[in-house]
């Protein structure tokens, strides 16, 4: 009877262990299985990595750019322009960029600023210098990506923004797109080169719906766009697209919905399981 009772607690680890092994197994089948699908339900969209790859490195950077570029996951990259004030186009979110607020891009010449530091961005990242506009540019086109190039600075010249358009043009070709919240700077571009593919920056439905009965495509944010608005930009010939998607669950929502492009700040080929955990 001692034997048998010694016997009985080893016997119920084993059970236990098999059983932990067993329900390991079933968690991670269900995993792969969600990730092919994901994938599989992904495949049709087209991602945009939103100022690079801006969740592993510096916002508009050249490491961004450069470690986006080097992902099969995405379409094309995006990126904002500003002009110093000796005409050097940069890449950047904010005119304010640095960590001294008071040099603005717009009012200081490149040599001045090229080296200063810039503030932290949305992910804490540091330690970064301004990227050259035409480095990014470069960029996409030596790793075959489509430039998403967005007028961010809405007192940007005519001039300035037919300077955008030519650089783009002379080295990326076909392969780039310009965006803004701007619909003036959007015609002026069309009044350069009617060939540019452009979208509308919009942040509601009153928006979308004016801007898809003006002829515009569109990208929206991604609170405010619906399945019936991609839907209604879809039957007027338009495209769609939707930012800033960080989450895979709520990117795989919009490709079912039927949306052209997705924004993002991660690779969802390399950070899809982090994205299912939130």
């Amino acid at each position: 009877m001692k034997i048998e009772n010694k016997k009985k607690p080893f016997a119920n680890i084993l059970l236990y262990i098999s059983a932990a092994i067993g329900i390991v197994l079933i968690a991670m089948t269900c995993i792969a299985l969600k990730y092919y699908q994901s994938m599989d339900t992904l495949k049709n969209v087209k991602f945009i990595a939103h100022r690079g790859l801006s969740s592993k490195y510096y916002e508009n950077s050249e490491k961004a750019f450069l470690a986006a570029a080097k992902s099969d996951f995405f379409y094309g990259i995006e990126t904002d322009v500003y002009f110093t004030a000796d005409n050097v186009a940069v890449c950047s979110h904010d005119n304010d960029a640095f960590v001294d607020g008071s040099v603005k891009i717009t009012s200081s010449n490149y040599e001045e600023i090229k080296d200063l530091p810039l503030k932290k961005d949305s992910y804490g990242f540091e330690n970064a210098g301004l990227c050259r506009f035409d480095r990014y540019l470069e960029i996409c086109a030596d790793y075959g990506k489509t430039a998403v190039i967005e007028l961010k600075d809405y007192y940007m010249s005519e001039d300035e923004i037919k300077k955008v358009v030519d650089m783009a043009r002379s080295v990326c070709g076909d392969e780039f797109v310009i965006v803004s919240f701007s619909k003036k700077h959007i015609q002026t571009v069309l009044s350069f080169d009617p060939d540019v593919k452009t979208q509308h920056v919009v942040q509601n439905d009153i928006n979308i719906q004016t801007s898809l009965l003006e002829g515009y495509d569109v990208t929206d944010y991604f609170g405010h766009l619906t399945k019936n608005l991609i839907d209604d930009a879809h039957g007027q010939g338009r495209k769609v697209g939707v930012w800033t998607v960080n989450n895979i669950m709520l990117a795989i929502k919009y490709a079912n919905y039927g949306v052209d492009y997705i924004s993002t700040d991660k690779d969802f080929s390399k950070d899809w399981w982090q994205a299912l955990l939130k």
